[in-house]
């Protein structure tokens, strides 16, 4: 589950950063001014949070699998066997 979730945070920075790509290629030297404007105000505040939340989540799961991989959880080690 965690996995998916970060397939797709990392799936929407991409997509985030590909709209900046080709908004910016398809600007004119008219349009350039607004278009950065734009994108400073819109894209980039997007990114930041976007980027946090997939930073977030892989510290997540990397908590989760070192908690998954204690010794205590293996029963093949465990100290008191029946």
């Amino acid at each position: 589950m965690k996995d998916m979730s970060i397939f797709i945070l990392e799936s929407k920075v991409d997509s985030i950063k590909n709209a900046i790509a080709e908004t910016r290629k398809n600007a004119t030297p008219a349009t350039h001014a607004t278009v950065e404007m734009a994108i400073e105000m819109l894209a980039l505040p997007e990114l930041a949070k976007v980027e946090a939340q997939l930073v977030e989540a892989k510290e997540k799961l990397a908590n989760m699998d070192k908690f998954l991989n204690n010794p205590i959880f293996d029963k093949s080690k465990a100290k008191f066997q029946n």
